[in-house]
């Protein structure tokens, strides 16, 4: 760490890590005051500061400049990697199992539907993730008439707009961003390895041209070695990509099943035909109240 001093009392620390990496500098500009004693308590705080990221940063560093570092990265990655495929498989059929379960409780026919519906909320109550759902969705049901002969059921939302992977909070959404963390990992680490290797080469001094040739061979080994953790990252890539899309169509398709047994179980109906039944409700009202003023004025021109 050096430490210096422009014209206009700016300090200036450059802090070099090992290995001929690539300097790292801290350069706030402080400009002096009258008193001496802050701008030496700021340079005190900024070398701290330094020397707290140069002790943090270097058992990093030091460990990816190992030469067997990067396999062991690329092991590592690989074995994270089977920790999140399993995590994505566990959260797919749980979530499938509590939509199947789901799925057996609603009949296939309205009348059953109508006769099973006081038994639904007992039901729900043992699927908490479902049970709001299924309450929100109650309160869209037009329940039937108790003197009518009709014990149909209709709703007036459809049961998609309640049951769906995001009013549920279920499936891998919150998994979608892990494939392009492997990714921006592999490469982190590949790339800092390769520096390194370059960096050891460039600093090599030939005696011969025969160790220069000898050294080739060894270079592109050391190269190769430093893709291992790329090429693992790009492996978990392409296989949780391909765990996530596959669970995210399997929860959908289940869940449309799901809507569509429920909208087997109950009648649709628009605001539209709840506003046309109101009116014609009205009118059949004003048709009777019209037909009694008629009665009752014939029998008071009877009367007189």
């Amino acid at each position: 760490m050096r430490r210096e001093m422009s014209k206009r009392d700016c300090f200036k620390f450059s802090v070099t890590l090992p290995k001929s990496l690539i300097p790292i500098f801290i350069s706030p500009c402080v400009f002096a005051n009258s008193d001496e004693t802050d701008s030496s308590g700021v340079l005190i705080l900024l070398r701290t500061l330094s020397d707290l990221m140069v002790n943090a940063v270097d058992p990093i560093f030091g460990f990816l400049a190992m030469p067997d570092a990067s396999p062991g990265v690329g092991l590592v990655i690989i074995l994270a990697g089977a920790g999140c495929l399993a995590r994505i498989l566990f959260l797919k059929f749980r979530d499938l199992n509590m939509l199947i379960q789901m799925g057996r409780l609603f009949p296939n026919s309205e009348r059953e539907f109508a006769d099973r519906y006081p038994d639904f909320e007992d039901e729900m109550l043992k699927f908490p993730v479902m049970s709001r759902a299924w309450f929100e969705f109650c309160e869209t049901l037009v329940l039937p008439n108790e003197n009518s002969q009709s014990k149909i059921f209709k709703n007036t939302v459809r049961p998609h707009v309640f049951f769906n992977v995001d009013r549920l909070e279920i499936g891998v959404n919150a998994e979608k961003s892990w494939p392009k963390l492997f990714v921006g990992l592999g490469l982190f680490v590949t790339l800092f390895s390769l520096s390194f290797a370059l960096s050891e080469v460039s600093s090599v001094k030939f005696i011969n041209d025969g160790a220069e040739q000898m050294l080739m061979p060894q270079l592109m080994g050391a190269i190769s070695i430093t893709l291992y953790p790329v090429m693992s990252s790009v492996l978990i890539y392409l296989i949780l990509t391909v765990a996530i899309r596959h669970s995210e169509k399997s929860i959908t398709l289940r869940l449309n099943q799901l809507n569509d047994k429920i909208e087997r179980g109950v009648r649709f109906i628009t605001q539209e035909d709840l506003s046309q039944q109101s009116l014609v409700l009205m009118e059949k009202q004003l048709e009777a109240i019209q037909s009694l003023n008629r009665t009752l004025n014939t029998v008071t021109d009877a009367d007189k």
